[in-house]
């Protein structure tokens, strides 16, 4: 059974998970919009994995004598970004806030003899790290190509690729 501590631990995490979800779908319309399917595309993958993290949690809580709880807060999410490179800053920004508040409790955890829970959140530790590591992969191929008008299809093709070895991979 779960303690009140680590269940409400966790329950904050699906907020997170759920803002981070909202977020990527709001990017993923600002991409369509701008006329880059295929950076959409990432955003779309990227929303579904958040969620796929919040719905893992939900059933590790559930599972385990707690009560999962998705909270009707967690505010507005960005919508409009002055280009790609503007967006892919704030998805780092958004991947590193989920790593951090995922290491925090897997540290907690350890500290305060919940094992069962740290080894759980192993998995999640891992994949934000690589998250983050492929975020500045991408950031990077943006400074490179660059993100005038002119780049932008070739830049969306390259999200092609991307798409093809996994948004948060």
């Amino acid at each position: 059974m779960l303690s009140k501590s680590v269940q409400s631990k966790l329950n904050d995490q699906i907020q997170k998970e759920a803002i981070a979800s909202r977020a990527y779908l709001a990017m993923a319309t600002w991409a369509e919009q701008q006329g880059l399917p295929n950076i959409a595309n990432y955003f779309y993958n990227s929303s579904n994995e958040e969620r796929d993290h919040m719905l893992q949690l939900f059933r590790y809580i559930n599972a385990n004598g707690g009560t999962a709880k998705l909270e009707e807060k967690g505010g507005k999410v960005k919508e409009n970004f002055k280009n790609v490179q503007d967006a892919f800053k704030h998805v780092y920004d958004l991947e590193h806030g989920v790593s951090v508040a995922i290491n925090e409790i897997a540290t907690w955890c350890l500290q305060n003899g919940e094992h069962a829970t740290y080894f759980f959140l192993q998995p999640f530790v891992l994949e934000q790290q690589a998250a983050e590591n492929k975020v500045t992969e991408i950031l990077t191929i943006i400074e490179r190509m660059g993100f005038e008008p002119r780049n932008l299809f070739y830049l969306d093709k390259q999200f092609k690729k991307i798409n093809e070895t996994g948004a948060g991979e």
